[in-house]
């Protein structure tokens, strides 16, 4: 079912973890078929320096999380910007057509990443105005980059990320 490939990166992930330090992070799931994924990059004059990933998922979601991240390593977040699904399934050479999925997710995760790295001072001033600037950097580092997904974020990981007082605050203004 499965290539020799997609098994080596499965069982022998690599880049595999969050980054301390990232500059950025690009969370994707899909509700479908229950995979979710964070992609970590940390960013070094315009190059990923740096790749860290966290999956939940099958092993195709693993092994392209992987694969993805020995393709975005080094490069410029312009390259890093154009690596499709098919580049990281070729490299693994191939995958079932029912887990194509997860290398466009694998993708998207990476471009998700680099536009939130691009656009970090504007997500940063607006998280800071509704729940202050400690709050803010922790909802950052939680991949949560635009008021959007914050709302759609459960109160319950919310809290398990921020203060009390940022939870509040968040209440208040989505009463507004």
């Amino acid at each position: 079912m499965y290539s020799q490939k997609v098994m080596d990166h499965f069982l022998n992930p690599r880049n595999k973890g969050k980054l301390k330090d990232a500059d950025a992070v690009g969370k994707v799931g899909n509700p479908v078929c229950g995979d979710v994924m964070y992609i970590y990059i940390k960013v070094n004059d315009n190059r990923i320096v740096d790749i860290g990933w966290e999956t939940m998922g099958c092993a195709a979601a693993i092994a392209t999380s992987s694969m993805l991240s020995e393709l975005a390593k080094g490069k410029t977040l312009d390259e890093g910007l154009k690596i499709s699904r098919k580049d990281i399934a070729d490299a693994l050479e191939g995958l079932p057509p029912i887990k194509m999925h997860c290398s466009n997710l694998a993708a998207e995760g990476l471009h998700k990443a680099i536009e939130n790295y691009r656009n970090r001072k504007k997500i940063m001033e607006e998280f800071s105005k509704i729940v202050g600037e400690k709050d803010a950097k922790a909802l950052w580092h939680a991949g949560i980059a635009s008021v959007d997904e914050l709302r759609k974020t459960s109160i319950e990981e919310i809290s398990n990320i921020i203060s009390a007082e940022g939870v509040n605050r968040i209440r208040e203004y989505f009463k507004k």
